[in-house]
């Protein structure tokens, strides 16, 4: 009995060493999130940049050296089953030196499956994507330096409340493809979008009961070959966001942009041609007449990745512009951007690019831009 009391100690540490590998052996419980943090996303893009150049005022050339905030997105994102998600994300603007919180997308999805030959088909219902922008952002995948070509010299910005349709045609491609190159709009032969909108775009007011219709259609030729091949049009049909007058209606607003691209983990590059009437704030018209101005335009950019799995990229983009071609008085713009892209990791790239605004009109200097951004996306 005394010998059995001594060992009490050793007894009451070999119980607690087996009830303790008994508990680490047991599966744990599952946590169970509350109904408003199921299927709940949320994620944000910021590009922080500092700018030193030169630009017009106005009157004359202007310089600067700043340091700016270009983009603050906080998305979230939530789905409800059946098919039905919702998409909520603010953008950052500065107002008389303060910054403010403004919406960009805020938006009801519907999945619809497979329609036909359209599969991952899908309406967006609210301030939804519109056709092109989103799509050319995804193919060039270096927005942080700027704005794209059509935006840039302000054909249409990338959202307005409308409803867009999406779909990718023949399936998508296979998973290598889509984690070496890129997973956007990845349908096997193509995608296609199509939709009607107020036309004013995310940041401006409806001035009148026109709407607008833009659709987009991509066709991926050569799949198994050469899938990073594809060939795009870009269509719109609608009235500028201007208020009408008595016996007149809003100028019209026609476009049609056509691209061929190109995609490997090594490669991008891209080029565009551009010719339309009118613009999406009204700005392009002849004001005796209150008629649109013909315009034209092309786009030609290169990306080439080094090092492993592209961790550095140089950069190149040139556009040219011509925003009146009725008249002999039009200035044509010549934009180059030439870069160098450093990705520090999955979630953090470092961009030092130089910019260059020529002007064909007589007595304008070139506007020059040296610029250094981080994009952040969490």
């Amino acid at each position: 009995m005394k010998l059995i009391r001594q060992l009490r100690p050793v007894y009451l540490l070999l119980f607690t060493l087996l009830v303790s590998a008994v508990a680490l052996a047991a599966p744990p419980e599952t946590a169970t999130l509350p109904p408003a943090l199921q299927n709940l996303s949320v994620g944000g893009v910021m590009y922080l940049s500092y700018q030193n150049g030169q630009a017009y005022n106005g009157a004359g050339l202007t310089a600067y050296n700043a340091f700016e905030l270009k983009r603050g997105y906080l998305d979230i994102r939530k789905g409800f089953g059946n098919g039905f998600s919702v998409r909520y994300t603010t953008d950052i603007t500065r107002s008389n030196g303060s910054w403010n919180t403004r919406i960009k997308y805020l938006y009801g999805n519907f999945s619809l499956g497979q329609i036909w030959r359209f599969t991952q088909a899908s309406v967006e219902f609210g301030q939804v994507h519109v056709p092109w922008i989103d799509f050319e952002e995804s193919v060039n995948g270096f927005r942080m330096q700027g704005t794209m070509f059509l935006e840039r010299f302000g054909v249409l910005n990338s959202a307005d409340d409308g409803a867009t349709f999406s779909a990718n045609l023949g399936g998508e491609l296979d998973e290598t493809y889509q984690s070496e190159v890129s997973g956007h709009y990845a349908g096997r032969l193509g995608s296609v979008q199509l939709g009607v909108y107020n036309g004013g775009g995310y940041h401006a007011t409806e001035n009148n009961l026109n709407k607008v219709v833009e659709g987009r259609i991509t066709a991926r030729p050569m799949p198994s070959t050469l899938p990073g091949f594809q060939f795009s049009a870009f269509g719109i049909v609608g009235k500028t966001n201007l208020a009408a007058i008595p016996g007149s209606d809003a100028p019209a607003w026609n476009a049609f942009d056509g691209m061929i691209s190109y995609q490997t983990p090594e490669l991008t590059a891209t080029a565009q041609y551009y010719t339309g009437q009118g613009n999406q704030s009204g700005s392009a018209i002849h004001p005796a007449t209150r008629t649109a101005r013909a315009q034209s335009g092309y786009s030609i950019f290169g990306a080439y990745h080094l090092g492993d799995a592209g961790q550095y990229t140089l950069i190149a983009r040139l556009d040219v512009f011509d925003s009146d071609t009725d008249t002999g008085l039009n200035d044509q713009l010549q934009l180059f951007i030439g870069g160098f892209a450093w990705r520090m990791n999955s979630s953090a790239t470092w961009l030092v690019d130089y910019q260059r605004l020529d002007h064909d009109q007589a007595g304008l200097f070139p506007e020059e831009q040296i610029q250094l951004t981080l994009q952040a996306k969490f």
